[in-house]
């Protein structure tokens, strides 16, 4: 299991590989692998998983105090630079770079690969139409996802007891469409989405905060009106994106099973011009400027 590998296994892995004198990147998860491996010199380079951004700070950690050089990390910035993040720090000196949005899903929607990806999938006609009635597919899915966006930071910064992912890895997300209306499209309150979050949180083992409560902490996030790009969740859009696709704009591809299409594809059509308009491609052309070690492929 992937929860049970340890930062000082991943790190003993990397160290006894002294074939390798090449640079290696550190990403989350498996999925950054299929992301990043298009834009990464394969002959200079070696991309791996740590299984989450605490496990990737603790092998960073654990190599640096080896005098382990050749190491650069790739995070998703989650809720790093929302306003009032104590753990922000602008000085932070580990080679660890934070995606532009919150996270890579995010990078991706806030590129013309968004449109690239559905154009794919859907005539002009159906898109047109939809659009005309709607306003802006990404726009749409960036304020359907903004409440849950909101939520997840209340739960995260005020201990509210919420779960948003699956008890096993294999097991169900909660259903989008308990909030969000898969007919009219629009959010459907915040009463509806504190009770699906609840109510798929229940028996973790976690001390669920009551319902009023959760309400006043949501409510006091919005006040705080954090920017739309660092709140929204990749996951969350595209699993409302999934909905848009096959409710509002008819696709019936049949390569659109579940989000984990909708992600990979996205993946897929977003390339390294799209990718070379990022601080996080500059933080990377910067730092090996300076380490003198090739990354970024040569175009």
């Amino acid at each position: 299991m992937e929860s049970q590998i340890t930062p000082q296994r991943i790190a003993n892995s990397i160290g006894l590989d002294t074939s390798f004198t090449g640079t290696y990147i550190l990403v989350e998860g498996k999925k950054d692998i299929r992301l990043f491996g298009k834009f990464i010199d394969p002959n200079s380079c070696k991309i791996k998983p740590t299984f989450g951004k605490y496990k990737m700070r603790d092998v960073y950690s654990i190599l640096t105090s080896r005098d382990f050089l050749n190491k650069v990390g790739i995070r998703d910035a989650d809720f790093l630079r929302v306003e009032g993040n104590e753990k922000y720090d602008f000085n932070y000196s580990d080679h660890i770079y934070p995606t532009d949005c919150h996270d890579s899903e995010g990078m991706i929607v806030n590129t013309d690969a968004f449109y690239d990806f559905i154009n794919t999938l859907v005539s002009s006609q159906n898109i047109e139409k939809f659009q005309s009635k709607y306003g802006s597919i990404r726009e749409l899915i960036y304020s359907l996802s903004y409440g849950i966006g909101c939520l997840r930071l209340a739960n995260k910064k005020h201990q509210l007891g919420l779960s948003f992912k699956p008890k096993c890895v294999d097991g169900n997300d909660f259903r989008y469409k308990k909030f969000i209306c898969d007919r009219t499209f629009k959010f459907q309150g915040d009463e509806k989405l504190i009770n699906t979050i609840s109510e798929y949180s229940s028996n973790r083992g976690n001390e669920i905060k009551s319902r009023h409560e959760i309400n006043e902490k949501l409510k006091q996030v919005y006040t705080e009106q954090h920017p739309l790009k660092e709140i929204v969740n990749g996951h969350d859009l595209t699993q409302i994106l999934l909905i848009v696709l096959k409710k509002g704009l008819k696709c019936a591809s049949k390569t659109l099973q579940d989000s984990d299409c909708v992600e990979e594809m996205l993946a897929l059509t977003y390339n390294i011009n799209y990718f070379s308009e990022t601080n996080l491609y500059r933080d990377l052309l910067c730092w090996q400027k300076s380490f003198g070690k090739q990354l970024i492929k040569v175009a």
